[in-house]
């Protein structure tokens, strides 16, 4: 069978993601290694009678096909979201996708060819890496600081290929507290990245899975917020603010851009399920997202707190990290010579996991020396632990 395969599936290996999804499923561990929410947010009370409901009042359409570019009722409920975070969309310039990933998988399906330029945060979402590499572009990494991506060495990067007659198709960006540095991308380098888009004639690809996860300020307005010329592709999720299961995300972007999108989307899955876009659309009207934003602050800030005084306390201060003001995680860099691998080996036999910084590069060499740490997904007291015995590893090593 192998000499029948398709080239593309050297691409698709993915080693550290292979060893994560195998450490998600294991419940004998102190886990900081799975970057999800907690079960014990999801408002399952709510969620089942807004579901009876549903079904009550849709009836067979609860269980037909949708739309390709989605339920219009969750459409138009997705307008009046964006319009309250100071956006102009229009109901025809929505999609809406099968998660996020389906959404990377669509913008690398439309846009890229072989050899194609693009660039990424170093590190970057291991999903958005996997999802683009299928389409075997030339993957540009440009490291990342606190106030997120470098954009002198952007802007360096881009003059070079221009005088080569080059040019990148696009940028990927997580702009608010990154999946994996947790690193928030600022106003002022929002604006810098948009003005290098319309002189460069790229675009930018602007995942906001984690911007509604504010747990001390204000949500910083969209790069999209700033666009006017349909430069910035938004991709929005459900996820990580309200439920994953239902696996529903959106694309916004221009009435043709969502044209072509619907294409692709056609020829994969023809249309997102119906039954969590109802669903969603419902809970959406009747406040519950909004209910589920505010709550994510009181419960993930302490967890978040913990493990920021924990790597105080016990990590050495030749390691190095900052600290997020939201989302998921902290992104640690080791001392030199240490190995996360080698790390991540004698840390399991301690019942205490993370994620290897190599999973978020295109080079996975490049992050031998770095970890992922999420605090989402563990209890206050478990997080002290963990980090506690991460760093007398860490010391003993």
């Amino acid at each position: 069978m192998k000499e029948k395969l398709a080239d593309r599936l050297e691409e698709m290996e993915n080693e550290e993601l292979a060893d994560l999804m195998r450490i998600i499923g294991r419940d004998d561990l102190i886990s900081f290694a799975g970057g999800i929410p907690d079960t014990e947010i999801f408002p399952t009370d709510r969620l089942k009678q807004i579901t009876e409901e549903v079904i009550a009042n849709k009836g067979a359409e609860f269980y037909q096909y949708s739309s390709t570019e989605g339920n219009e009722l969750l459409r138009k409920y997705l307008v009046d979201f964006l319009t309250e975070r100071g956006l102009t969309p229009e109901f025809e310039e929505m999609i809406i996708t099968s998660g996020s990933q389906q959404a990377l998988d669509l913008v690398g399906k439309v846009f890229l060819n072989p050899g194609d330029r693009i660039v990424v945060e170093q590190p970057s979402y291991l999903g958005a890496i996997g999802a683009f590499k299928g389409y075997r572009p030339e993957i540009k990494e440009i490291p990342i600081e606190e106030d997120g991506i470098k954009v002198e060495a952007l802007a360096v990067y881009l003059s070079q290929l221009k005088q080569r007659g080059e040019s990148i198709k696009f940028i990927y960006l997580v702009p608010d507290y990154s999946n994996p540095s947790g690193a928030r991308l600022s106003v002022k380098k929002r604006k810098e990245i948009l003005n290098l888009a319309e002189k460069y004639n790229f675009y930018i690809i602007e995942d906001t899975a984690y911007s509604e996860l504010n747990y001390y300020g204000q949500r910083l307005d969209y790069i999209k917020s700033y666009d006017s010329s349909d430069r910035v592709i938004l991709l929005g999720s459900f996820s990580k603010f309200f439920v994953p299961g239902f696996r529903i995300a959106w694309i916004y972007n221009s009435k043709q851009f969502v044209q072509l999108v619907s294409k692709a989307k056609q020829n994969m899955d023809l249309a997102s399920a119906t039954a969590g876009q109802l669903i969603l659309q419902r809970a959406g009207k009747e406040g519950l997202l909004a209910e589920q934003i505010e709550r994510t602050k009181d419960f993930y800030r302490p967890r978040l707190e913990a493990m920021a005084n924990a790597l105080d306390d016990h990590f050495p201060q030749t390691a190095q990290w900052f600290r997020p003001e939201g989302g998921f995680f902290f992104w640690v860099k080791l001392p030199e010579g240490f190995d996360s691998r080698q790390l991540l080996e004698e840390a399991l036999e301690q019942k205490v996991a993370f994620v290897t910084g190599s999973a978020f590069m295109t080079n996975p060499a490049d992050g031998c020396r770095y970890l992922r740490l999420s605090f989402s997904n563990s209890q206050v007291d478990d997080i002290r632990a963990g980090i506690k015995i991460l760093g007398q590893l860490i010391r003993r090593i």
